[in-house]
């Protein structure tokens, strides 16, 4: 049986997790997904241990999943994800899970490879200009539209509290 990528959550807390935005010549580096539900894609990162903070915690996902070292810079969105109101469940979301994610812009020291333990159900990762991030399934879809005007409007702060998307 696969582990449970959320195994990291406190029964009854809310999760915390760190995402990188790394982002060069117009395209978003992700992570590839595929599960019963179909492909998606999100950013690199993931759950923040006890004692960690969001800087060493996204470092440290970020070497994990692709090899590379990252400089995390500002923050620029912050999301919740609420199981309950997901309309689609991929990767291990359920009905409980309550996740708070804090992107930040990264830049990367190194050469993209894939991790040697990938976690579940990850098939790869790619570089996704950011005006495709609609089509590709990449979450969260608040995200999806509005990333390329974001960058090309250098992050001005204006409602980037994303909420459950």
């Amino acid at each position: 049986m696969a582990e449970d990528p959320h195994s990291d959550s406190v029964p009854g807390a809310i999760r915390v997790a760190a995402r990188a935005l790394i982002i060069e010549e117009g395209r978003l580096l992700v992570m590839n997904y595929e599960d019963a539900n179909g492909p998606w894609c999100v950013t690199p990162g993931g759950g923040i241990s006890k004692l960690e903070t969001l800087g060493e915690g996204l470092r440290r996902e970020v070497r994990e999943e692709l090899c590379i070292d990252i400089d995390p810079g500002d923050i620029v969105y912050v999301r919740e994800l609420l199981g309950k109101n997901a309309k689609v469940k991929h990767g291990g979301i359920t009905e409980q899970t309550h996740q708070l994610e804090i992107f930040f812009r990264c830049k990367r020291r190194g050469e993209v490879k894939l991790g040697p333990h990938p976690d579940n159900h990850c098939i790869g990762f790619d570089w996704v200009p950011l005006t495709e991030l609609p089509q590709r399934n990449f979450y969260p879809h608040a995200l999806a539209g509005r990333l390329a005007q974001d960058v090309a409007n250098g992050f001005k702060p204006h409602n980037n509290y994303l909420g459950d998307a």
